[in-house]
């Protein structure tokens, strides 16, 4: 009886080691951001052939300005949020203009067949065709704006952006 108690110990002392292991590669190595997720910080850069004489790099890394706007300023995050009791996965999942000057609008998502087991609320996401899903009814996306929506299914599906119009 005595052995069995020992045994149990040691499988949950593993287990809460495997725990803690796992939580250090999502929150990073250093002991100063333990708490804190780490964040990719995507800075815009004019790297057109602007080849001035002061720059030695052959780019200049100035911001890029207003009138850059493109696709490449909408970006989509999709995380693992908390199963439906059902068990269930759950997604998170946040599209971004991440331009602080420009509205985008009519933004287009791949999708592939989406589909999800909850209802994803359709002005903020809708799958309109094969692998064509439409954010916020193609309505405007402001600057920095971000629509949120979660959905659930066995698997997650790939989400990029296809397609944006700029104003």
């Amino acid at each position: 009886m005595a052995a069995m108690l020992v045994r149990s110990d040691a499988v949950a002392a593993i287990i809460v080691l495997l725990l803690l292991v796992s939580q250090a590669g999502v929150y990073g190595e250093s002991s100063s951001s333990a708490t804190q997720p780490k964040l990719n910080t995507r800075k815009l850069l004019n790297i057109s052939g602007d080849h001035s004489a002061n720059n030695a790099g052959g780019h200049s890394t100035e911001r890029m300005e207003p009138e850059g706007c493109s696709g490449e300023n909408v970006v989509v995050y999709q995380n693992n949020a908390q199963h439906l009791p059902s068990g269930i996965p759950t997604y998170s999942v946040e599209v971004i203009n991440t331009c602080t000057a420009c509205t985008v609008y009519d933004v287009h998502v791949a999708c592939g067949e989406f589909a999800s087991t909850e209802l994803v609320d359709p002005t903020q996401f809708q799958r309109v065709g094969f692998n064509d899903c439409l954010v916020k009814g193609g309505g405007p996306l402001g600057p920095s704006e971000s629509v949120s929506f979660q959905y659930s299914n066995s698997f997650a599906y790939p989400l990029a952006i296809a397609n944006v119009a700029c104003e």
